[in-house]
């Protein structure tokens, strides 16, 4: 590969026998490929360069003044775990080597048999598995996220709600701590579709999830329950705490104006609010409360918050007044 400019390689040796080094850099010296290197002779001084330089990759001894083993390539690696390792030592161990490489090192050296040529193979491919690794770790963590997001929106989806929804339930049963449940509905939403367009009903959905989004506080979390409905569960918190944090949400969205080139439009949405007791004994009986709500909402004006015990409050007068037969009621005159 003549006449092709090479990047510096940028290399940290650790190692605390100056023979050694100096042998060492005599054959990088001979290799094809440029390099920038630093030595250190013990762990301690080599974290502390870590954390303050660049670092294409580091050459480890594997035994040192203040490490030995593996103790060095872990405590390198839960600090810089995207740094490749190569393990140097004058033991020929087989075990060693595949130790080594279980936690978390690229490659395996040893000393005094090994050539310039086989050295700076060995540099180059350690450090082509660390990006491919690293590489493969990202898509990895991608797909992960984009498996529980809804793909509008960006909020979890229904499937990511429900398992969340498990967790905290189950954290709410067992510290006895309150859960809300709060199902939000974009109001007239239908009327957006067909009068603007879905690209635009898209961009509403977008808007009023980040909206809502920005109101979440630690620990709570947003979903995409389906269509124009969101979920929100909400950790630590009575229905009181719900109705307030709807109501600043609702507040917070109707005052926005969703801007759509020259045009603005203003969006508004209903929201029901329910929290785990007794007569929300299931996750689901959880929501169908909330949703019930939502709808009670939705039928009294729309863009306002409901809570689902004034509903249960309503219905207790209701039944109460049901059970009083009035025709067989005896009606004494005023003496």
């Amino acid at each position: 590969m003549s006449g092709v400019d090479r990047p510096i390689t940028r290399l940290l040796l650790v190692e605390d026998d100056d023979v050694d080094a100096i042998l060492f850099n005599r054959m990088l010296s001979k290799c094809a490929g440029k390099y920038c290197l630093e030595i250190c002779s013990t762990l301690a001084s080599a974290l502390d360069w870590l954390s303050e330089n660049q670092c294409d990759i580091v050459l480890l001894d594997l035994s040192l003044p203040d490490a030995f083993g593996l103790d060095g390539i872990q405590k390198i690696r839960s600090q810089f775990v995207h740094i490749p390792i190569v393990m140097m030592t004058g033991l020929d161990d087989d075990k060693m080597a595949l130790d080594a490489l279980d936690v978390g090192a690229q490659d395996y050296l040893l000393k005094g048999d090994t050539s310039s040529r086989e050295l700076e193979r060995t540099l180059r491919h350690a450090i082509q598995r660390q990006l491919i690794q690293s590489e493969n770790a990202r898509l990895v963590t991608e797909l992960k996220r984009a498996a529980r997001s809804d793909a509008l929106t960006g909020v979890l989806n229904r499937h990511a709600m429900i398992s969340e929804f498990e967790r905290h339930w189950a954290d709410s049963c067992l510290s006895n701590s309150p859960l809300s449940c709060i199902i939000l509905d974009v109001d007239y939403f239908k009327k957006i579709n067909d009068q603007l367009g879905h690209v635009i009903g898209d961009k509403v959905l977008r808007g009023v999830a980040n909206r809502i989004r920005s109101h979440a506080r630690p620990g709570d979390c947003i979903a995409r329950y389906g269509g124009e409905e969101f979920c929100v569960i909400l950790v630590d918190a009575d229905e009181d705490v719900a109705q307030a944090w709807a109501e600043q949400a609702r507040a917070d969205l109707a005052d926005w104006n969703f801007q759509f080139g020259d045009q603005q439009l203003n969006v508004t949405a209903s929201f029901g609010a329910a929290q785990r007791n007794a007569r929300t004994t299931t996750i689901e009986q959880l929501i169908d409360a909330a949703d019930h709500a939502l709808l009670n909402a939705k039928e009294t004006g729309r863009n306002r918050v409901v809570r689902s015990s004034s509903l249960n409050a309503m219905e207790s007068v209701h039944v109460t007044k049901s059970m009083i037969n009035f025709d067989a009621l005896t009606v004494c005159p005023v003496i």
